[in-house]
C-alpha cells in the first residue's frame, strides 16, 4: 500500500488572509472559533452550499491554529469582522481591511511598459493641506510607478496608468484633487522618449 505523503500546512500571513477575503473567498467563523453560536440554519440552495464548501477549501492549506491567531489579531485591529449570512457566521473583510488590501496592491502595482500607444499621460494633483500625509503617500506611490517629475505635483508617463491612478485616488481619498491629461505630443518629446526607452 503506497504511503500517503502529508503536505505540510502553511503559516498564514495577514496579507494572504486579506487577499482571500478581498476576493470573496468565504471563511466560516465556526471553524476559527468553535464555540461561536450558530443560528438556526435556513434552507440554502444546493448551488450556494456547493460554492460555500468549494471556497472553504482555499483555507485548508493553512495551519488552523496559526490561522486562528492571525484572525484574532486582525479582528482586534478591525481588519475583519464576523457577520452572519444564511445562518453561517462568516469572517468578512471590513472597510479598514479593504484599505490595507489596497496598500498591498500598490506594492505589486506596475505599469505595462511593453507597448506605447503614442500618447502621453500627465498626472496633475493639488491636494489640500489638511491631507498632507495623503499627498506625500500619493507622491511616493506614483514615483514607484516610474512616473517622471516635470514640476511640483506634475508627473509624466507614456504608458497607460488610468486604472492604477484610480486605485490611488480611492486609497488616499483624493478623487477630485488628481487629474490625468492625455496628450498627443510634448515639447522636448525626443528627450522624454529617450528617458522612457520608447
Amino acid at each position: 500500500m503506497p504511503k500517503i505523503v502529508e503536505i505540510p500546512k502553511i503559516d498564514p500571513k495577514v496579507k494572504e488572509v486579506l487577499i482571500l477575503l478581498g476576493a470573496g473567498t468565504f471563511l466560516v467563523g465556526s471553524i476559527i472559533f468553535p464555540g461561536l453560536p450558530l443560528a438556526a440554519k435556513p434552507l440554502i440552495d444546493a448551488k450556494r452550499e456547493s460554492e460555500l464548501q468549494k471556497r472553504q477549501k482555499e483555507w485548508e492549506k493553512f495551519n488552523l491554529w496559526r490561522l486562528r491567531q492571525v484572525i484574532k489579531r486582525m479582528q482586534q485591529a478591525k481588519l475583519v469582522e464576523i457577520k452572519e449570512e444564511n445562518g453561517n457566521p462568516l469572517i468578512k473583510i471590513t472597510e479598514k481591511g479593504k484599505r490595507k488590501l489596497l496598500r498591498y496592491k500598490i506594492e505589486e502595482m506596475e505599469l505595462d511598459e511593453s507597448k506605447w500607444d503614442g500618447k502621453w499621460r500627465l498626472v496633475i494633483y493639488d491636494i489640500v493641506k489638511s491631507k498632507k500625509a495623503n499627498s506625500e503617500l500619493f507622491r511616493i506611490s506614483i514615483k514607484k510607478l516610474n512616473l517622471l517629475k516635470l514640476q511640483k505635483s506634475v508627473y509624466l508617463t507614456p504608458f497607460k496608468c488610468e486604472d492604477e491612478i484610480e486605485y490611488l485616488r480611492q486609497l488616499f481619498a483624493i478623487g477630485n484633487e488628481v487629474q490625468i491629461l492625455t496628450v498627443g505630443s510634448l515639447e522636448n518629446e525626443t528627450a522624454y522618449r529617450k528617458y522612457f526607452g520608447i
